[in-house]
């Protein structure tokens, strides 16, 4: 069974992974008979929103984003933290706010932001083994940075992406091309797949169409690169 390691940056898309992005993309993973490990890093989010009223929290309250995590991987997750390598055919980040405020510094750093080591590692590490990376709405910008020492040339979209998003892809040193909404753009030389920024309003049905479609060209490359 082909198994994807899927990286989570807490719960909820104020403040972590988008819940409906990371249940579509389990649903898509499972309807192809793929095995999810969900995986995470131990340290604090770095806020936490109240998502009824869309208010960060000011009252010095800390959520873990391992332990947030483990809400949508129903307690089944792995710590990132001191692994090395982790067993899986392919890697994919879903979006959510999350992504960037907790996975890196573009919070406090902005455009001169880092991308977490043990992120990094992860995500490095597997583009060099050969293996497909899908990088879902925010996420795209955290896969650009990871990447730019790495990667000559990366085609990927910045479609949906704030003009701070756009900017951190092109200084990278990648150019970007448009997407549209529940399409995914293919990078077949370097086994890269990317989807736009999706509205926080969006219809549900875009979605599952965005993470069928990640799920798909992902197991295509897969199957490529074998013949």
């Amino acid at each position: 069974m082909c198994r994807a390691g899927v990286i989570l940056s807490g719960c909820g898309g104020k403040d972590g992974t988008d819940i409906a992005e990371a249940v579509m993309l389990f649903l898509a993973l499972d309807r192809a008979g793929v095995e999810t490990i969900c995986m995470s890093i131990d340290k604090d989010q770095f806020e936490v929103v109240n998502h009824l009223e869309g208010s960060i929290q000011t009252s010095g309250q800390k959520r873990n984003m391992l332990i947030e995590s483990a809400r949508l991987a129903c307690g089944g997750i792995v710590n990132l933290d001191g692994v090395e390598n982790v067993d899986f055919d392919i890697l994919v980040i879903p979006g959510g706010k999350g992504v960037l405020k907790n996975l890196s510094t573009f919070m406090s750093e902005e455009l001169e932001f880092r991308v977490n080591s043990v992120v990094q590692r992860i995500i490095v590490n597997t583009h060099l083994s050969g293996k497909p990376v899908g990088a879902m709405c925010g996420a795209v910008v955290l896969l650009a940075k990871s990447l730019e020492n790495f990667v000559e040339s990366l085609k990927i979209t910045a479609t949906g992406q704030s003009e701070e998003g756009r900017i951190a892809i092109e200084r990278a040193g990648f150019s970007h091309h448009d997407c549209q909404e529940g399409e995914v753009l293919i990078d077949d030389e370097n086994l890269i797949v990317t989807s736009p920024a999706l509205s926080p309003d969006v219809d549900l049905e875009v979605v599952r169409s965005t993470a069928e479609s990640m799920v798909k060209a992902l197991l295509t490359l897969i199957t490529d690169k074998a013949l």
